[in-house]
């Protein structure tokens, strides 16, 4: 762990574990939008990232798990000197919604996704990288947010 010249403490990390349900969910962003304002975003970028990160976990609940009862979701939040990464870990059934809905590249225009999607356009708009792998039998999902 530092502390940087404008006083953030960087290379730490902070990990949750939330049972996989919608209701919890939002726990999960009020946590995330203080950590991203303890960092120094304003209340809108804070709140745009606290979307962005709550989004990505309603589709990991909605469809890696299917509302699967007693699953939980986990989330590593860590911070570097110059970014933020959030990095969502399930077991849940494969599914990269990414190419499934014809993102082999991220830089594909948002725009043409169907309404079912706009989730997915909500965190690559506002994250600065957004990448998905398989692990064996477990889905990994980073968001990368650069600190000013």
């Amino acid at each position: 762990m530092t502390i940087d010249k404008s006083g953030i403490v960087t290379g730490t990390s902070v990990i949750f574990r939330v049972p996989a349900r919608l209701a919890d969910v939002r726990l999960l962003g009020l946590s995330v939008h203080s950590l991203f304002a303890d960092l120094g975003f304003d209340e809108v970028e804070s709140f745009q990232l606290e979307l962005a990160v709550t989004e990505a976990a309603n589709n990991i609940v909605k469809h890696s798990y299917k509302f699967q009862e007693n699953v939980s979701i986990n989330l590593k939040f860590s911070t570097t000197s110059s970014k933020v990464s959030c990095i969502f870990v399930d077991t849940g059934k494969f599914e990269n919604f990414l190419k499934d809905n014809g993102w082999d590249d991220v830089a594909t225009d948002t725009k043409a996704l169907p309404s079912s999607s706009r989730g997915i356009f909500i965190i690559c708009d506002v994250m600065d990288e957004v990448s998905y792998r398989r692990s064996g039998d477990k889905n990994i999902l980073t968001l990368v947010k650069y600190l000013k």
